[in-house]
């Protein structure tokens, strides 16, 4: 026995049970949407949830910069900020921000193209007059679009709610992947680059758990463990350098340092700890010929140009395996 779907107006039926789906949806956006109604829920609610959780926080960490303690002196705000709920709460956003793209990745991408070859349901679909190319283009859509809106805002708020205090969360140091990597376009590009991992997960693998096991691999080792020795590497660190009797120079306000040397008198670099265990240090430096000390650190005027860098890096990766991904999607028999 097969059942006729019809389109009308007024009382006609138009689907089970004489429901009409929304007028915003029709076809295979109403069919994605379907599948994928509670990842996508989930998503939007979670960042809603995580949206006004940082609207609220932000309004309570403004008026704690604004009068922290009467009579606090500058280095007391740092302290008093390092030991107060207002620090767990940014490292608390920063997880949630960070959990993203992996979640997004796991739950998002890699079922969306693996559940339809797993259950035989793109066999159905393209016999129901509808292209595979149609098909691929509105479930990718839908899923970028879900992912760009939830990353977009969460991104948003958190940075905004980060900025008045970046000099004291995570005590300053904003080259970390807990700043970095939070804050700006960073999980914009690293939730499509997940997504797109996913997808190519699932459409090689086409099973949606192995997918989603990969997919978490690589979000955990690659984006959480590899790209973090290798962010800062397209870039040059700003230097300065003090005469070794004045020690090492100090950070610039707002900078992040990245590493410190010792200089010998033909400028030849030296480990920060070289004679540092000796019993005469000083006369150590001078048979190493040591005559200065130098500090590689970023300004924190670099940081919006490092990071838009990088997500271009993450998003031309993320377009490549997207490129190679639907072709062979539309190409090889599925």
């Amino acid at each position: 026995m097969s059942a006729t779907v019809t389109t009308g107006t007024g009382n006609e039926a138009t689907g089970e049970g004489g429901k009409q789906p929304p007028r915003v949806l029709r076809g295979m956006a109403w069919l994605v949407w379907r599948q994928h109604r509670v990842a996508f829920l989930a998503c939007l609610l979670l960042t809603a949830a995580g949206v006004a959780n940082m609207l609220w926080e932000r309004a309570a960490t403004r008026d704690f910069l604004k009068n922290p303690r009467p009579g606090a002196l500058a280095v007391d705000v740092a302290g008093l900020f390092a030991n107060s709920s207002y620090d767990s709460a940014y490292q608390d956003g920063a997880w949630l921000v960070t959990c993203l793209p992996l979640a997004v990745g796991v739950f998002l991408g890699a079922p969306l193209i693996a559940g339809d070859l797993e259950r035989g349901t793109l066999k159905l679909v393209t016999t129901q007059s509808m292209t595979r190319r149609h098909w691929l283009t509105v479930k990718v859509a839908a899923a970028a679009l879900v992912t760009l809106v939830c990353s977009v805002a969460l991104s948003a708020v958190y940075t905004w709610w980060w900025r008045p205090a970046h000099d004291l969360v995570n005590t300053g140091r904003w080259t970390d992947g807990v700043v970095f990597d939070t804050t700006g376009p960073m999980p914009v590009a690293m939730a499509l680059l997940n997504l797109a991992v996913g997808i190519a997960a699932g459409v090689l693998v086409r099973r949606v758990l192995p997918a989603m096991a990969l997919t978490f691999a690589f979000g955990f080792f690659v984006l959480g463990w590899l790209w973090d020795g290798v962010r800062l590497l397209p870039f040059t660190p700003r230097v300065i350098t003090n005469p070794v009797e004045q020690g090492q120079p100090p950070v610039p306000e707002g900078g992040a340092r990245f590493d410190n040397w010792t200089v010998d008198a033909h400028g030849g670099l030296h480990g920060f700890g070289t004679c540092f265990n000796e019993h005469t240090p000083a006369d150590c430096r001078t048979n190493q010929g040591i005559v200065a000390e130098r500090l590689d650190y970023f300004g924190f005027d670099q940081m919006n140009t490092m990071q838009w860098v990088d997500a271009g890096i993450l998003l031309a990766v993320t377009v490549l395996i997207a490129g190679l991904t639907l072709g062979w999607v539309r190409k090889r028999s599925l």
